[in-house]
């Protein structure tokens, strides 16, 4: 911009350097952009369409310079939130002008719903936090005396019901200790933010006598079971208790050290009935379960890839990628399969061989089903419930079960 200059006021200038001698060349009349209240306390010179304050205010600091006087803060803030001319700022622009300020202590806000606890909630809390519909996995130690030897389970009965009351029991004290460390990163989650420590239903000290219930039962429990059995159920608890305070922080440590417990629980379930382990047995449950855990992952790093918040809710996921994930799932999906033919054609299948190769692609589809349901329809996170309201998949259940009951009782 150009200035006119009056030589008889230049040289009269005051050693401050005042440039009262100065006078810019007239601009258009343009109306205020903002009103007087918002533009200081000093006067401003207005050049095109932009304002600039002169005057004491504008030596102030700048946007990302600490602030000389503190009293200027507020001021200078005020200056740098001015619109251009003619813009109507919306409401997506005052929230980020002025954003909320949240104390500390409200990082993770209790679930809106959690309400002051009575009598009867805070047993309702206590046995939500056991998971009860997550008892149904226990049911696998029943798995190898029905496809091995059906008789041994009648004779066994009262063992193999210890044992599964012996899992339900260190499961819950491994979920009440999994949920008490993880109630800061679960209150991230939509669903899982309901959880009895997450909602704040139920206290630190509540949760500290539920686990040592759960310990009485299980030290019970193994009293009456073989001990190659009540071996296998304190591996189950040493094993998901390290997974708790470290492994499932390691990646793919994680999702083996879940698909690890369901083996067990099969092995003990063998243990409990007396009857002769099957190793194809036992690798084609560690891999579908394997490939269950992969499944349930995948759904949570999808889940919150969209606000880059997956590692918040639980840290290995940032180790974990959808194209890894993909390609894990479709290599224990294939040795499930294999595991599952080759234990087919012993056994209890051993004098019906066509019956065998019959069930196997009841085995495939499901596989192949519940890939398409975590891949194509984003479900997986409660595996157990997604597969349970799945009517194709109930339907295929149903009809392999037939065939597996005929091979049994002919």
């Amino acid at each position: 911009m150009e200035y006119a200059v009056s030589p008889a006021l230049d040289a009269g200038r005051s050693p401050a350097g005042d440039r009262t001698g100065i006078l810019p060349e007239p601009a258009p009349a343009i109306e205020p952009a903002v009103p007087p209240t918002a533009s200081g306390t000093g006067h401003e010179v207005r050049h095109g369409t932009s304002t600039a304050p002169h005057g004491p205010e504008s030596a102030g600091p700048q946007k990302g310079e600490l602030a000389e006087f503190p009293g200027k803060a507020q001021e200078t803030t005020a200056h740098h939130a001015v619109p251009e001319a003619g813009a109507h700022p919306g409401p997506a622009a005052s929230l980020s002008r002025n954003p909320p300020i949240a104390p500390d202590d409200t990082s993770f806000p209790p679930h809106p719903d959690a309400s002051p606890p009575t009598g009867e909630g805070r047993v309702r809390a206590a046995f939500r936090l056991l998971r009860p519909r997550q008892w149904v996995k226990n049911g696998l130690v029943v798995v190898a005396p029905l496809a091995i030897d059906p008789d041994a389970l009648a004779k066994g009965a009262g063992s193999v019901a210890a044992v599964f009351a012996a899992f339900t029991a260190a499961a819950g004290a491994v979920y009440v200790l999994n949920d008490w460390l993880d109630r800061d990163r679960d209150r991230l989650h939509p669903e899982k933010r309901h959880r009895p420590l997450a909602s704040g239903r139920i206290g630190g000290t509540g949760a500290l006598l539920l686990a040592a219930l759960c310990l009485a039962v299980l030290a019970t429990c193994l009293l009456l079971v073989p001990p190659a059995a009540a071996g296998l159920v304190g591996a189950y608890l040493v094993v998901n208790l390290a997974y708790c305070l470290w492994l499932k922080h390691q990646p793919l440590v994680d999702v083996s050290i879940v698909a690890l417990g369901f083996a067990l629980r099969v092995a003990a379930g063998s243990a409990a009935a007396g009857v002769p382990y099957s190793s194809y047995l036992l690798i084609c449950v560690y891999c579908s379960c394997l490939l269950l855990s992969l499944g349930k992952r995948r759904h949570e790093l999808a889940l919150h890839a969209a606000v880059g918040e997956a590692h918040r809710h639980r840290p290995a996921l940032q180790h974990y990628s959808v194209g890894l994930l993909d390609s894990l799932m479709m290599v224990m999906l294939a040795t499930t399969v294999i595991s599952y033919a080759l234990f087919t054609q012993g056994g209890l299948f051993s004098r019906h061989p066509l019956l065998a190769t019959l069930t196997l692609p009841f085995a495939v589809f499901a596989g192949a089903r519940y890939l398409q349901l975590v891949v194509v329809h984003d479900t997986g996170g409660e595996p157990g419930r997604d597969l349970s309201r799945d009517h194709a998949m109930l339907l295929n259940a149903a009809l392999w079960l037939g065939l597996l009951i005929i091979g049994a009782t002919t």
